[in-house]
This record gives structure tokens, C-alpha cells and sequence, in this order.
């Protein structure tokens, strides 16, 4: 099933700040997806205000993910300039998904749908990896919703979902104090437009509904083995030793091991025998580390390795990706000489953004500014 963060903040037209300046502020905060909803400004202006938000996604590494409600011809457009959309959002009366699916440049979008009732819910298009459902209760940001469903219909609606393997998503609304209880329900994420905008630091409300998430389905077992993937900087090494501490398993990093392993530093490592031999090395010593349950530290670009997460599932280990904003790890890593891949920041940003996807394929950690500290205690919590 698709992985998605726990609050997915939709923009609002309606206020003085502009749609791309919301997008920025909100990536700037931690959050991974925004979906940009331009009503009920006209098609330029809303094309404006995407192509401005996408170019400066693209700039940072690809963060945020932007998903465009309802305008498939917006997302035409942005394809055509080579600014990918990460998905597009559509409505019972747009066009269909298996039709956008077949448009120029947008193949590769995820593709969702807004669902109300049951015939809807079993009748989702099947190209589609993500569906709406709602609304939870009316809202004023939507004034021509459906009838509100309320926690029994989203209930229903969410497990209708599961069982097609479609990611639900709570929507219409919601309000921070619904987090829990929507969680349970079988909701994977939040849509929200007011209660983000309405709240002192977005960010918080973000990291309150994550570990809402964690406390309604836990990411682990108890004793279960735990691999940290995600881009150089993002601080998995640090938040690996917090995580071994506190749940009494061996930690290992896995560059550590391989230059171990190799009998010098990672830099020299590619400097004499080049990135393949370091690969190749990579998955030995990956294989050595999956045989008992510890918390692993993987290397930026061992997870894009098929042979990687097929290791790990076999192993029972729980993968986790460490999803902090790439112009954060960029502050912390840029030009350490021990990161021979960390030396010049666009090809880092385009690394990361390249490698994204299947960092993707994992459960999500966002840090939203705290600590590695404060991030292992509340997983552990």
C-alpha cells in the first residue's frame, strides 16, 4: 500500500498568502506532501502560482511532493515542462483516472479519487493507489460536500479501501482532535485545509498527528529488527543509537561496517575501487547484519538496491525511512570530506530526489525540527 505522512495540508486560496507560499512554508516545516487546490482563482493564476511552487520543489531535492486537486490540465501543463507532479486528486465528476492515466507525461502520477459512499468505496478506478474519504463532517472550505459520514462511515469506507490495497485518507472537516479516533478508524492520513492554517505552529500539529498514528497502529513489534533508510545527513545514525538504547538491541551502521570491512574510509573506498565495488561490498555486509535483530543505519543508496529490501523483508526487519527535508541534511553534510557524495549541493539535491522513490516504499519518520532524542522516545512511547 501506498505510504503516505499522517497530515496531508491542502492549500486555501482564499488567503492572503499565495498558494506557492504556502507550499514552501509548509516543506520548510517538515511536511513531505501538500496538495495544491487553486479554487476559485482562475486557471492563469493558479498555473502561476504551481509552476512557481514545482520549480522550487524541484530546486530542493524534490520536497515537497506536490499533488494537484482536480486539474488535470494543470498537471498537463506542469508535465510539459518536465515539473512532474508527485500525484493528482480527483473528484467523482472529473475526469477519470484511467483516462489521465493515459495523458502525456502522467503515467508515473499517483492518482487519487474522493469518495462518499459504499458504492464508491468498492467502485474505486483501478489505476488509482489513494482515496478521500468523507467527509469526516461538513466543512465551510468545501460548501457543496456530500453528507457527512462520521467515524461509522469512515470506518467502513477505510477498510473498503484496504481491502483493494488503496491508501485512505480522512477528509472533510478534520480537526486535530479527530486524529486519534480516524487513526483507529483506518485512516492513513489527514486531509486538511483550516485547522493547518489556523494553528500557531503547523509543524507541531504535524508531529501531534504522527505520534497520534504510532499510538492507533504501532510501525513495530517488540524485539522486531529495525532498518533506518533515507538521504546522507538525515540523521540516521543518530536517531539509530537513541532507538538501540532504548529498546536494548545492537546497533550497527552499515558504512561503519563496510569501511571496517574494507580496511579504509568510505572516501578512500570509492576513490580506489569506485562506487560498485562499494555496492557490491554493501550487500555482503548487509546480509552479515540481518542475522540478528539489532537497529541498522543504512547508507543513503543501499535501499534503492532491490536485492537490499528484499534482504531486510526476509529478515523480518521492520524498514523505516527517515524522512527529514533535504536542505536540512544538506546544512549538516555539505562538503565533509568523510561524504565523498556530499561534496557539491545539486547533484546531492538531485541524488536525493532520484533516490526518493524508494525510500518511499517504507513507513515514514518525520522529525518535523525535533530531535533524534525526542524522535526515538516518541516511536518508543
Amino acid at each position: 500500500m501506498l505510504q503516505l505522512p499522517p497530515l496531508y495540508p491542502i492549500t486555501d486560496a482564499s488567503r492572503t498568502e499565495p498558494l506557492s507560499g504556502q507550499i514552501r512554508r509548509l516543506g520548510e516545516a517538515g511536511f513531505p506532501l501538500v496538495q495544491f487546490r487553486g479554487k476559485p482563482l482562475g486557471i492563469g493564476p493558479q498555473w502561476e502560482e504551481l509552476r512557481k511552487a514545482l520549480v522550487e520543489s524541484a530546486a530542493n531535492g524534490g520536497w515537497p511532493w506536490i499533488c494537484i486537486n482536480d486539474r488535470a490540465d494543470l498537471a498537463l501543463l506542469a508535465a510539459r515542462e518536465n515539473l512532474n507532479p508527485w500525484g493528482l486528486h480527483l473528484g467523482q465528476e472529473d475526469l477519470p483516472a484511467s483516462e489521465v492515466h493515459r495523458l502525456p507525461g502522467l503515467g508515473n502520477c499517483h492518482l487519487g479519487a474522493s469518495t462518499h459512499a459504499p458504492g464508491e468505496w468498492d467502485a474505486v478506478d483501478p489505476v488509482c493507489d489513494h482515496a478521500g474519504v468523507g467527509p469526516f463532517r461538513g466543512t465551510a472550505t468545501k460548501t457543496d460536500h456530500a453528507a457527512p459520514i462520521g467515524l461509522g462511515g469512515l470506518t467502513a469506507g477505510c477498510a473498503a479501501l484496504r481491502r483493494q490495497g488503496l491508501a485512505p485518507i480522512s477528509i472533510g472537516g478534520l480537526e486535530p482532535a479527530d486524529a486519534k479516533a480516524c487513526f483507529a478508524a483506518g485512516a492513513e492520513s489527514l486531509a486538511m485545509v483550516g485547522a493547518w492554517h489556523r494553528a500557531p505552529d503547523p509543524a507541531e500539529l504535524g508531529w501531534q498527528a504522527q505520534r497520534a498514528r504510532w499510538q492507533a497502529r504501532p510501525p513495530f513489534r517488540p524485539g522486531q529488527g529495525l532498518a533506518l533508510v533515507g538521504g546522507s545527513g538525515a540523521g540516521k545514525s543518530t536517531l539509530g543509537r537513541e532507538l538501540a538504547q532504548r529498546l536494548g538491541l545492537a546497533f550497527l551502521d552499515l558504512d561503519e561496517a563496510i569501511a571496517e570491512a574494507a580496511g579504509q574510509s568510505i572516501a578512500d573506498l570509492f576513490a580506489t575501487a569506485g562506487e560498485p565495488a562499494f555496492r557490491h561490498l554493501e550487500q555482503a555486509c548487509l546480509l552479515r547484519a540481518l542475522e540478528y535483530p539489532a537497529v541498522l543505519a543504512l547508507g543513503a543508496g543501499a535501499w534503492e538496491h532491490p536485492g537490499s529490501r528484499t534482504a531486510v523483508a526476509a529478515a523480518d526487519f521492520q524498514p523505516l525511512w527517515l524522512a527529514e527535508p533535504p536542505h536540512r541534511a544538506w546544512a549538516r553534510v555539505a562538503g565533509d570530506p568523510a561524504r565523498p557524495l556530499a561534496q557539491d549541493r545539486v547533484p546531492f539535491l538531485a541524488r536525493w530526489a532520484a533516490r526518493t522513490p524508494a525510500w518511499a516504499l517504507a513507513p515514514m519518520l518525520l522529525p518535523f525540527g525535533h530531535t533524534s532524542r525526542e524522535l526515538a522516545a516518541a516511536l518508543v512511547d
